[in-house]
């Protein structure tokens, strides 16, 4: 159901081909925006969730596009790796060619590897960084002149692991705590042109960055994990993403924050 606040307005997402990424898209598209999807089919680097350099995040972009289109709404696709800034500005400029200008900016775009700090390769926690946290700044800054205009919003995707600790996360884990600082010096400096800033965590979500890494890792079932460790006892949706997106993208009074979607399960210290 759109909204009166958002519709006609334009979204950008980074990691739209991802399943997150893609229930931002959704929830955003429903609500009224029409969407410019970003992602990349070929990654720089082999070490992220799916293993490979070929990520094929374009090509279900694409597919989404297509969904979006069928709601009324209008949406297109642009391939961006949010690591370099060229491609990032040019993203900014290809929506503004398009629709005019920017209202709502996504920063979703994330990898994940497993590996302790004594074991980290170099090239390994750059990766990491370059995407989930410089992504977020490259495209945040970007980002800022359009949406001083719209008087807009940004919206990082961080995580939960931007609150706790986790062994054999500390490259993940210290790029998402960076997103989280990030957030709030940017809600600081950009409340005087009535930009809010906020972040999404997220919890447990069935996607590849679990079904590739975290559940193998840990030695169970996907559905075991969630029944032991969820006090809810069930895991998050793309969905549950796409529907805080929304809220932060209609709520003025509301910048700084990081809302955690997870179950309560940052709550079961128990």
């Amino acid at each position: 159901m759109s909204t009166a606040e958002l519709d006609g307005k334009t979204a950008v997402v980074t990691g739209a081909g991802g399943q997150i990424g893609g229930g931002i898209a959704r929830e955003l598209a429903k609500a009224g925006c029409d969407v410019v999807l970003a992602d990349v089919d070929v990654l720089d680097t082999a070490y992220n969730q799916q293993g490979s350099e070929e990520v094929h995040g374009a090509e279900t972009a694409h597919k989404l596009a297509d969904d979006i289109e069928s709601m009324g709404r209008r949406a297109i696709v642009v391939e961006c790796d949010v690591t370099k800034a060229a491609q990032v500005e040019a993203m900014i400029d290809a929506t503004v060619e398009e629709f005019g200008g920017l209202d709502v900016m996504c920063n979703n775009a994330g990898i994940i590897t497993l590996s302790t700090v004594e074991e980290l390769a170099e090239a390994e926690w750059d990766s990491v960084m370059d995407v989930n946290a410089k992504g977020v700044f490259l495209c945040a800054k970007a980002a800022i002149p359009e949406l001083k205009r719209s008087k807009g919003t940004i919206i990082n995707t961080a995580s939960i692991a931007g609150e706790i600790g986790a062994a054999g996360l500390g490259h993940y884990v210290a790029s998402k705590h960076a997103v989280m600082g990030l957030t709030k010096c940017l809600a600081l400096e950009l409340a005087p042109d009535d930009v809010t800033v906020n972040a999404i965590c997220p919890g447990i979500v069935n996607t590849p960055m679990w079904s590739k890494v975290l559940t193998p890792a840990m030695g169970g079932d996907y559905g075991d994990i969630i029944e032991d460790v969820m006090p809810l006892g069930r895991d998050q949706t793309p969905e549950d993403m796409g529907r805080l997106a929304v809220f932060f993208a209609t709520n003025r009074n509301v910048t700084g924050e990081a809302v955690k979607v997870d179950g309560g399960i940052t709550q079961n210290v128990i």
